[in-house]
């Protein structure tokens, strides 16, 4: 079985859709098994991706100058394949996603797994209040969030800190959603590596997450 909006996914998690598109899709992805499997497949890619340097991809094989403009319907098709080469090229082809729905997507047994860590906070000056739940995965952390009192039509970002002062961006996402829709995040941190997070719009900081 396939979906048709799986192409929207890499897309989503780079932040390229518009208010309007990231909203419709949001609505989706709650009731798509095939979108919801290709998040979890793509989600280690933004936190990845956002610790490249300028010195990481200078010896990429050469981009045309002038490549031609892609047609809209392409555009998120894209963008999801040039994150993926960037990521493999990045580490010599040794590091593969790929879903194993035997390991990572099976419910964790009491006895192997520890619990998941969970960070809430509220902040006084925005009045946004936020939670985090933290995955431990072979690649990093899973995060799945939940927020209240975020004023609609905003574009949310999470920066993800760890102890030795590192950052990565580990979400984007609009906030035209329901108060208990969970929000998906990634980071190639280790659960025991983060120091805070910060969740901010364009207004700036709504409310600093931490143990």
């Amino acid at each position: 079985m396939s979906c048709q909006h799986t192409v929207d996914v890499g897309a989503y998690l780079f932040g390229s859709l518009d208010l309007k598109e990231r909203a419709a899709f949001e609505r989706h992805l709650g009731t798509c098994d095939c979108c919801q499997a290709e998040m979890l497949r793509l989600a280690p890619l933004p936190g990845l991706l956002g610790r490249l340097t300028l010195e990481d991809v200078e010896n990429l094989d050469e981009i045309p100058a002038s490549p031609p403009a892609p047609k809209h319907d392409q555009r998120r098709v894209l963008i999801a394949c040039a994150a993926v080469l960037v990521l493999l090229a990045l580490v010599g082809g040794g590091f593969l996603l790929r879903q194993t729905p035997s390991r990572d997507t099976a419910a964790p047994s009491s006895s192997s797994q520890p619990p998941t860590p969970t960070w809430a906070a509220k902040d006084a000056a925005s009045g946004v209040n936020g939670e985090v739940s933290m995955v431990s995965k072979t690649w990093g952390t899973e995060m799945w969030f939940k927020l209240g009192e975020v004023r609609p039509g905003a574009r949310c970002k999470v920066i993800v800190f760890d102890r030795q002062g590192q950052r990565e961006v580990g979400g984007w996402w609009g906030s035209d959603h329901e108060p208990d829709e969970r929000i998906p995040g990634s980071t190639s941190f280790k659960v025991d590596q983060i120091e805070r997070m910060e969740v901010s719009d364009e207004s700036g900081l709504l409310v600093t997450l931490r143990p």
